[in-house]
Formats: C-alpha cells, sequence, structure tokens
C-alpha cells in the first residue's frame, strides 16, 4: 500500500512528499522508543523481557525475568540483597549503627541530632591503619582507618575489620550513581554479572531496592551486563 502510494508521488507537491517521509519516520522512531519491558518498579530499557511475578513474596516484590538467553531472579523491597558487601559498604553500615556515636561526641554534636546528620558524612575511603595517621580518636587495637568528611573537613576514624576484608579485592564491584539512585554492579557467588539498586539518600533502608541476579543463562557475561546496564527504577530511567 505504501509503494503503491508512493509510485504516484510525481502527482503530488514536493511538501507534502517530504512531509510523508518525515511522517513515516518519526512513526518508526517512536516504535523504537517503546520496545523494552517496565512494571510498576523497574524497567529495561531498548530489551523485550516478560515477567512471572512470585505471589508469595513475603516483604517485597518478587519474580522472574525472562530476558530471551538470561532469566533473572528480582526482588523489589526492604531487604534486597545487596550482594558482597565493600569496605566502605560495611563500615557505612557499622558508622551508622554505633560508630557515628564516638564521631559525634567528637565533634561535640548534641545526641539528640546525630541521625539528622548522618546524611551528612561521607565515607571517602577504608584502608588499613598507617603509623602517621592523624586519627580524630586513639585506637592502639584498631587496625583499620576510614578517611571521613563531614561539614567540608576530613577526618581518620580508626576501627577495626577482619583482616580477610582489608584486604579483599574489590575490583570486580562498580557503583554508578543515576540521581536519585545509585547502582552497584557486581560478579555474584556463581562467577555472574548480578546488579543492586538502591535510593542514594536511604542510610536507614527505608526505601526499597531492587535487586537482580542470575537464574538461568546460555549467554555470556557481556551480554548479561549490557541487559544489567539497561536497567532502571521507575523513578530514574537510564538516560
Amino acid at each position: 500500500m505504501l509503494y503503491q502510494n508512493m509510485k504516484n508521488t510525481k502527482y503530488l507537491p514536493g511538501w507534502i512528499i517530504l512531509f510523508s517521509f518525515l511522517f513515516f519516520a518519526c512513526k518508526t522512531v517512536k516504535t523504537e522508543d517503546k520496545i523494552g519491558f517496565e512494571n510498576k518498579y523497574f524497567g529495561v530499557s531498548g530489551i523485550n523481557c516478560t515477567e512471572v511475578a512470585d505471589p508469595d513474596g513475603i516483604d517485597s516484590n518478587v519474580g522472574k525475568l525472562d530476558c530471551g538467553c538470561v532469566t533473572f531472579n528480582y526482588d523489589y523491597g526492604l531487604y534486597s540483597n545487596p550482594g558482597p558487601l565493600t569496605r566502605k559498604e560495611e563500615f557505612r553500615r557499622a558508622f551508622d549503627t554505633y560508630h557515628h556515636i564516638k564521631f559525634f561526641e567528637d565533634r561535640m554534636i548534641d545526641p539528640k541530632v546525630h541521625k539528622l546528620f548522618l546524611d551528612s558524612v561521607t565515607v571517602v575511603d577504608v584502608r588499613h591503619k598507617m603509623p602517621n595517621d592523624e586519627l580524630m580518636i586513639d585506637c592502639s587495637t584498631c587496625n583499620a582507618t576510614a578517611v571521613l568528611t563531614f561539614k567540608r573537613d576530613t577526618y581518620l576514624y580508626p576501627f577495626t575489620m577482619s583482616v580477610e576484608q582489608l584486604d579483599n579485592d574489590e575490583q570486580e564491584i562498580l557503583f554508578i550513581d543515576k540521581k536519585p539512585n545509585q547502582y552497584k554492579y557486581y560478579t555474584d557467588s556463581n562467577g555472574k554479572p548480578a546488579l543492586y539498586v538502591t535510593p542514594i539518600q536511604n542510610r536507614f533502608k527505608r526505601k526499597n531496592c531492587l535487586s537482580l541476579n542470575v537464574d538461568t543463562s546460555d549467554c555470556e557475561n557481556k551480554e548479561i551486563e549490557r541487559i544489567l546496564k539497561s536497567v532502571y527504577l521507575k523513578d530514574n530511567p537510564v538516560k
């Protein structure tokens, strides 16, 4: 039908022909833009997937996501699996639980407002304690130092961490901030790429997070990584 219409274009003014080409070109682009997957919580940009939700999820939304050569288990909720914790993640959890008390006491901040200041403390690095570290508090038995920033100042906070965690290689864990969320790409215990997405401002896990890990796969890890990097939370689509 389109071919027959175009055969008769010699009888039409030039601007009508140009408009027709632009119309069909725009229609094609719009159709391509719609390719992908999306449910109430997250989506996969540009990749067709099918979902099988599990109605028995107790405290989160769980199910399977079939994206062709790979099937993922997904978990969207407060207690989604964050994967292996880096030194910075491990310390941040401990800091939010108890280390912040000593830190804010040293800064002479009223205990009543400690939690209000937690998001103002950034964990820059976690490493072995060095002999020349100018520590904010004394700790002769501590083996690790957390480099923290607070109100534009840098502090060296001493604490104790297992030697295995301090020496652990974290090269296969990548963090990318796409505000308001942070995307954590890592390799799971089966050697497969996995993903954990959490809101950046979520120190006490009051907001839902998303985890995706491989259930079955017939494709290479690079293809799995490509799919995972196309995943977005509904409030933060991939650009």
